[in-house]
C-alpha cells in the first residue's frame, strides 16, 4: 500500500507539472488537442478502418505534442499576448511536426506501422472470443455470451496497454534524444511497467471526455459530441504535457545518476544492466 501510495503521488505531481506546462501556451497546446478531438472523432466514424487509421497516426500526434512542449518548456516566459492568435493559427500543423526533421521520417513510419500492427493484432482475441456477441445489445446476450464479450474487453485493455507502455516512452527517446528506436521501446515498456501506477493517473484523465460526453448525450446527442469535443481541447494536451514530465522525471534522473558515477562503476553498471533497468530498480 505504501509503494502505490508513493507512486501516485508521483503521478499527480507529473500531472500538476503538465498543467503548469499547458499555461505557458494554452493556444498552441490547446489548438493542437482541439485538431487531435476533431481527427480521432472523424476517422472513428470510418466503418472498419477508422480505429486503425487513428492507430496509424496517433503516433505521429504525440510525438509532434512531445516536441511541441519541449519547446513550450524552453521559453523563457509565458507566450505574450500579440503571439498567441499566431500561435493558435500555427497549431494544427504542428501535429505534424516530428517530420520537420528529415531524420524522423524512417522511424516514425515504423513506429506507426508497429502501432497499427499491434492493434490489428489485438482485435483478433475479441472477434475470437465474443464474435457477434460484441455488437449485439447487451442485454440479449446470454450469460455465457457476457462472460465472453468481459474476458474479450479485459484481454483487449490489457493489450492496449502494453502497445502503450511501450510507445509512451519511446517516442521522446527517439524523436527529442535520437536514441534507436528498438532499444527506445524496450526502455520505455520497463520505465512504464516499474511506473503503472502513476501512469494510471494520467492515462485515466483521458476517460474523462468520453464519460461526460456520454453523460451528456442522454439528454442530447450534439451536446454531448460538443462537450466531449472541449474537454478534450485540453484534457489531451494536458495528459501529453503529463506524460512529458514524466519522461523527464525518470529518465533526466538516470542520466544524472549515471553522470555521477566514477567511469569504472559506470562501466560495471552497464555490463550488469541496460540503461533502463537502472530506472526501474
Amino acid at each position: 500500500m505504501q509503494r502505490i501510495s508513493k507512486h501516485l503521488r508521483i503521478g499527480w505531481r507529473w500531472l500538476t507539472g503538465g498543467w503548469r506546462l499547458f499555461l505557458r501556451n494554452p493556444w498552441l497546446l490547446g489548438g493542437m488537442g482541439l485538431t487531435t478531438a476533431v481527427l480521432v472523432g472523424v476517422l472513428t466514424l470510418i466503418p472498419l478502418l477508422g480505429g486503425l487509421l487513428v492507430a496509424l497516426l496517433a503516433p505521429i500526434w504525440l510525438a509532434s505534442a512531445y516536441l511541441a512542449i519541449d519547446s513550450v518548456r524552453k521559453m523563457p516566459m509565458a507566450l505574450p499576448a500579440s503571439l498567441r492568435l499566431p500561435a493558435l493559427k500555427q497549431s494544427p500543423w504542428q501535429l505534424v511536426g516530428v517530420f520537420h526533421n528529415h531524420a524522423h521520417v524512417l522511424p516514425m513510419a515504423v513506429t506507426c506501422l508497429f502501432s497499427a500492427a499491434a492493434v490489428l493484432l489485438t482485435n483478433l482475441p475479441l472477434q475470437a472470443l465474443a464474435g457477434n456477441a460484441w455488437v449485439a445489445d447487451w442485454s440479449s446476450l446470454d450469460r455465457t455470451s457476457q462472460a465472453g464479450v468481459l474476458v474479450a474487453m479485459l484481454l483487449v485493455f490489457t493489450l492496449y496497454a502494453v502497445v502503450a507502455a511501450t510507445l509512451i516512452y519511446a517516442l521522446p527517446l527517439a524523436f527529442l534524444r535520437d536514441e534507436p528506436l528498438i532499444p527506445a521501446l524496450q526502455h520505455s515498456l520497463r520505465a512504464s511497467r516499474h511506473f503503472a501506477v502513476a501512469l494510471l493517473v494520467l492515462l485515466g484523465l483521458l476517460l474523462a471526455p468520453f464519460l461526460l460526453g456520454a453523460l451528456v448525450s442522454r439528454f442530447s446527442g450534439w451536446a454531448g459530441y460538443l462537450v466531449s469535443l472541449i474537454i478534450s481541447s485540453v484534457i489531451f494536451p494536458v495528459t501529453a504535457a503529463s506524460l512529458y514530465c514524466s519522461y523527464r522525471d525518470i529518465f533526466d534522473a538516470r542520466e544524472s545518476r549515471e553522470y555521477q558515477m566514477k567511469p569504472e562503476m559506470r562501466r560495471a553498471t552497464d555490463r550488469r544492466a541496460t540503461s533502463a533497468d537502472a530506472v526501474t530498480q
